[in-house]
């Protein structure tokens, strides 16, 4: 009975989860609560009987995470709604709208988050359900989450009176309050955390947009009138970025007379902190939660994450210690809600560590950056089996590849030739290449560039199998 769209949105950085959340890599990419990642479980959690296949709003900067993300579930299908740039919820919903609306101005849309845990999908589903009649007579179904303390770090729905069985009119939101004012609210017991989830009608979407945001929804329809579209990816085109950068709370949910909300009760979190990973963790019994290789003597109330070595921590309390492969976070744990301006700072001072992890996951597989120079880099990379990088030239650098273990089929220029563990190419700058796994196995290889230029964008597509721009 699939009548509901799952509308996953992919965006944001998740800086208050610096350093392991980037800009490049954000939080939902990463496996913080458990072995998926936060992506993997949201898709999963909308692959039952009532759901169509979904549509994930993703930024272009991480259209290859997602692909690679999806690729790694069992089973099932997804579209991928790419953005040309980041606009907000505002226009990313209204062009998911637009687009279910052309198969169908009466389906159903559940639009969620995609770094959001919820532990008891059932009592969540029955709620979806629920909103099922109200969302099929043009209301816009938010579903609120019964508070269990006064958090600062969520806004509030208020709710009015009664609209059918199941939910309750919107009286008014919240803003994320101080902790005297959230103490008060949920005293009150009409108050509720907000998700960020919705249902409702593309149509009824469409309808409030209109008559809210229509600058919004015409940046949108323009953009998906030219855009360009695949088997399973559509990129919207340029005018995207003439769409106001608004969320959809301040363009339609805080202007509309259609709301109503449904109460609902899951283990639900939004991991907006470490503190938040904190809460939820499984404690020792000093009320430590750790991930990784880590030691710990004498150490309380405290989180700490290792990601690449040992982490040794001791006779501290109510600490937050992350380590990756280039940066270490060292936080008091009723500071951890502000880490969000260190990620900041960073960027401002254009450092590497506020956007890129050494290690940059890409559709066939990933790379580490173990040594730059002003005119050298050297990589480790890693090919998945079957993985196959685009047919490419470079305009500033020479690259040399020496196999560590699998087997390689390579292209340069002309020549297409097979290489094993411990044989080396040289590949001049400009010539036209490709490397492929061709093994049973992962490929693994070193690259050394030299070069007056050593970035990314230095890359000319000629062909590429996962659907990446090519340059014409």
């Amino acid at each position: 009975m699939n009548n509901i769209t799952p509308v996953l949105m992919c965006g944001g950085s998740g800086t208050r989860l610096w350093p392991v959340s980037r800009s490049s890599e954000p939080k939902q990419f990463h496996a913080l609560a458990g072995e998926s990642s936060l992506f993997q479980q949201t898709v999963q959690r909308f692959r039952a009987e009532q759901y169509a296949e979904p549509i994930i709003v993703v930024n272009t900067n991480h259209r290859d995470l997602a692909l690679r993300e999806i690729g790694q579930l069992s089973s099932g299908a997804a579209r991928l709604l790419v953005e040309p740039c980041v606009r907000s919820t505002g226009p990313a919903i209204a062009a998911a709208a637009a687009l279910i609306a052309e198969e169908d101005p009466d389906r159903l849309m559940l639009v969620a988050p995609s770094d959001h845990i919820v532990e008891q999908a059932d009592i969540f589903s029955q709620a979806v359900a629920q909103a099922v009649q109200a969302a099929q007579q043009g209301r816009i179904v938010l579903f609120g989450i019964r508070p269990s303390h006064p958090e600062t770090g969520f806004g509030y729905i208020e709710i009015g009176e009664p609209f059918d069985d199941a939910s309750f009119e919107v009286a008014g939101f919240v803003e994320k309050p101080v902790r005297a004012v959230a103490e008060k609210l949920i005293a009150g017991e009409q108050h509720l955390w907000n998700s960020g989830i919705f249902m409702f009608a593309a149509r009824t979407i469409l309808d409030e947009l209109e008559r809210h945001a229509p600058e919004v929804l015409a940046s949108a329809r323009r953009a998906l009138a030219t855009a360009q579209r695949g088997n399973d990816t559509i990129r919207l085109a340029a005018e995207f970025d003439t769409a106001p950068v608004i969320s959809i709370d301040y363009a339609v949910m805080e202007r509309s007379d259609r709301l109503v909300c449904i109460p609902v009760a899951p283990d639900w979190r939004d991991l907006g902190s470490w503190s938040a990973l904190w809460d939820i963790g499984s404690k020792d019994g000093n009320g430590n939660v750790s991930r990784g290789d880590t030691l710990l003597q004498d150490v309380r109330d405290s989180y700490v994450h290792g990601a690449s070595r040992l982490v040794a921590v001791m006779g501290v309390e109510k600490v937050v210690v992350i380590d990756t492969a280039d940066a270490v976070l060292v936080s008091s744990l009723d500071q951890a809600q502000n880490v969000g301006r260190l990620a900041a700072e960073l960027a401002a001072a254009k450092r590497p560590e506020a956007s890129l992890h050494r290690k940059v996951r890409r559709p066939w597989g990933s790379y580490e950056s173990l040594r730059v120079g002003e005119t050298f880099q050297v990589k480790h990379i890693v090919v998945d089996v079957a993985g196959r990088l685009s047919l490419q030239y470079h305009h500033h650098r020479s690259e040399h590849w020496t196999v560590v273990s699998g087997t390689a089929r390579v292209t340069v220029g002309e020549r297409v030739f097979v290489m094993t563990a411990n044989e080396s190419v040289y590949i001049p700058k400009g010539d036209v290449h490709r490397l492929e796994n061709i093994g049973d196995e992962e490929l693994h290889l070193i690259e050394v560039q030299c070069g007056t230029y050593l970035g990314e964008d230095d890359i000319v597509r000629l062909e590429d199998q996962y659907d990446r721009i090519v340059t014409s």
